[in-house]
């Protein structure tokens, strides 16, 4: 199903490249016939329409082949598209040695997505040998081309000192870059840095921002951490129960439109915004519900789980004395330098934000597959 959803946006973005180039829809006669004669770009579009049923009748066989003929010719997409398919098994018997290999020839070759699948790749020990380092040289090289995908991946390992140095301010960058591009889970973890004091200074407000931007998504996370960022901020000047309550809803209703199980970190903020908006005996009844699916999450370590169960049976107790409950004032790392890059205030209109510098670039409006 991944492959199907990467073969699907690259069919997408091929589709508009060749209609730009040619101004006009190729039937499916000159389509063959220009593939026969040997260009790439044809090849690689009946590949991707072959193997995606995509206005051709569905035929993953011949689709790889097609997709192969392109990619030895260097075609970059192809050359992704094939380590995909490799990864995941369509068309072809899974081979992550394989998959490996198609995508470091897109990836030398210069294609972010080939570079940023390479670093993935490395990380995992997919295919290759595990090897944090090189997983960090990779996604360097994307991160170059700004590729958020890859932006993310990288400042998560500043975050966490993985594969490289650790360096919150430089995680925080990252973030950001990808964040302007909306990128959603850039803009979340950006929210959480300014959130924590982690490589910038505490910002509740521009925490605040970032996760309503984000919320804008339909990822549900999004929803939850603003829900959650709406009930239990250590500023009680953001508190918004009733929003929170509708956020925190709307993040249950979207996992179970995707036929997501329900997760009990979602059902401990539901419990959180019900107790922010004076709703105690309904926090409660979330709250122990959050308890009761905690042990069902066998991947959970016994020694976290120890520890949630500790957190939910607190905020479970000052629910019965009718209290909601508020996060402590954070830690902040000493001496962590603002980034005047960042012009979320003055974007999303947060009252008191200082005006925005007159060379200062706008919020990306492109997407991001």
């Amino acid at each position: 199903m991944k492959s199907l959803l990467r073969l699907v946006a690259f069919a997408s973005f091929a589709l508009m490249t060749v209609m730009a180039q040619q101004q006009e829809v190729i039937n499916d006669q000159e389509l063959r016939a220009w593939a026969d004669k040997g260009d790439a770009d044809s090849q690689f579009e009946l590949g991707l329409r072959l193997l995606t049923g995509e206005g051709l009748k569905k035929n993953e066989a011949e689709g790889v082949q097609w997709m192969e003929k392109a990619a030895t010719q260097k075609h970059l997409r192809a050359q992704f598209v094939m380590g995909s398919l490799y990864e995941d098994g369509v068309g072809v018997k899974k081979n992550e040695t394989k998959a490996f290999e198609w995508y470091r020839k897109s990836a030398e070759n210069g294609f972010a997505a080939g570079q940023h699948a390479v670093a993935m790749a490395y990380d995992l020990g997919r295919g290759v040998k595990l090897d944090a380092e090189k997983a960090t040289e990779w996604l360097e090289k994307a991160a170059e081309q700004n590729h958020p995908p890859s932006q993310t991946a990288l400042a998560a390992k500043y975050e966490r000192g993985v594969g490289t140095a650790k360096s919150p301010s430089k995680a925080a960058l990252f973030y950001l870059r990808a964040a302007q591009q909306d990128f959603v889970p850039a803009m979340s973890r950006l929210a959480n840095l300014y959130y924590s004091g982690n490589g910038v200074p505490v910002d509740y407000r521009r925490a605040g921002a970032w996760y309503q931007r984000a919320a804008r998504s339909d990822d549900p996370w999004a929803s939850n951490n603003l829900a959650w960022f709406l009930a239990t901020c250590p500023d009680e000047n953001l508190h918004n129960g009733e929003q929170a309550v509708q956020l925190a809803s709307r993040a249950l209703r979207i996992m179970d439109e995707a036929g997501e199980e329900q997760r009990y970190e979602m059902i401990d903020t539901k419990a959180a915004c019900l107790a922010r908006n004076g709703e105690y005996l309904e926090a409660v009844l979330w709250q122990k519900k959050a308890i009761a699916l905690l042990p069902a999450d066998k991947e959970l370590p016994a020694e976290e789980r120890q520890k949630l169960e500790k957190e939910f049976e607190t905020r479970l107790n000052l629910y019965q004395k009718q209290t909601p409950f508020t996060e402590a004032e954070p830690n902040p790392e000493e001496e962590a330098a603002p980034l005047p890059q960042d012009t979320i205030l003055q974007e999303e209109g947060i009252p008191g934000a200082p005006p925005k510098p007159k060379n200062g670039k706008g919020k990306s409006r492109g997407t991001v597959v």
